[in-house]
């Protein structure tokens, strides 16, 4: 084994983590890369591997044997496990439970800027819930149910106890209309909403999830938060999650059809888009990390969405008559 790390060999040899990997594998590992905290990209004899390590094991089984469900239906641009020697899809150590991930290459980066990523992202997310809705009924209890607006709830309440510190960064007045519009959002909807046919929910569909693999096609990774409950979730999320990169252009919106007709189908949907998630969330974030050095990232991502206040504003007033 080496490593791109700059170390001694036998330092690295004493490393109990891939000392361990390589005893519960048939792998012959010749190198890793550390992509993040308990996230390594492993180069061995057969292939590329994602070794991913959790604090707890949480309800990782039931991730694992959906991905396997959801494999044999018929989905293959999703992510699948390796077993450990032990026949396990889960290994112990370090106070870490670890998960060995097949490599998906990318051709390259997907982006929500690229009209054709966006489609082909859209239909990798229909094609999942397709699948995930077909292999519900043979997964044990241990996903828990979506809860997107108790989340919501949440998120504008710590939200609301940042308001005296964002306000000193902000524009007083957006900040308070970005309050007034979360809860009568959140109020409507407690109204509106109507339950759809159960699927399972990937939860993050933000543009890194996704893959523009080597196969020209599109992968959907990162299963950490799968949940039971109404696709049209997803759909908000994803609507919420590109539109900022339209500059909330409703006719470049118009273009994807399969969001304008769950909308349709739907008229919460507008309601639900209307909460302003990301701003909430960067928000949260920017406030908690003052002083952190994740603080740059998170201020600029706030205001770019800040700024485009009055365009989202415009947008959603031309759908519904809850942000006029």
């Amino acid at each position: 084994m080496k490593t791109d790390h700059l170390i001694f060999r036998d330092d690295f040899n004493r490393n109990r983590l891939f000392l361990r990997l390589a005893q519960e594998t048939n792998l012959i590992i010749h190198s890793y890369t550390k992509i993040k905290h308990n996230l390594y990209k492993i180069l061995t004899e057969e292939g590329l591997y994602i070794l991913k390590g959790y604090a707890e094991s949480g309800n990782l089984d039931s991730i694992i044997r959906f991905s396997q469900l959801l494999h044999k239906s018929g989905f293959h641009t999703g992510l699948m496990y390796e077993k450990f020697r032990d026949g396990q899809f889960l290994l112990n150590e370090q106070g870490v439970v670890w998960v060995l991930i097949n490599y998906i290459a990318p051709k390259r980066k997907f982006s929500f800027l690229k009209e054709k990523d966006r489609e082909d992202g859209l239909l990798t997310l229909q094609k999942f819930h397709q699948h995930s809705k077909i292999v519900l009924p043979n997964l044990t209890p241990g996903l828990p149910k979506e809860n997107t607006i108790a989340k919501w709830q949440n998120r504008l309440l710590v939200f609301e106890n940042h308001v005296p510190f964002l306000t000193k960064w902000f524009n007083p007045n957006v900040i308070g209309e970005i309050v007034y519009y979360s809860h009568l959002s959140l109020s409507k909807l407690a109204e509106e909403y109507e339950e759809t046919d159960e699927v399972v929910l990937h939860g993050d569909v933000v543009s890194h999830n996704f893959i523009k693999a080597a196969d020209n096609k599109v992968y959907l990774i990162d299963y950490d938060l799968l949940s039971v409950g109404s696709a049209d979730w997803d759909y908000v999320q994803y609507a919420s999650r590109i539109l900022p990169f339209l500059k909330w252009n409703g006719s470049l919106f118009h273009t994807h059809f399969n969001l304008m007709e769950m909308a349709k189908d739907h008229p919460w949907f507008w309601t639900a888009l209307s909460f302003p998630m990301d701003i909430l969330r960067e928000g949260n974030q920017f406030s908690k990390s003052m002083g952190d050095e994740t603080m740059p990232s998170s201020f600029a991502n706030l205001s770019y969405f800040i700024s485009t206040w009055e365009l989202r504003k415009q947008f959603l007033t031309n759908y519904n008559n809850l942000i006029q």
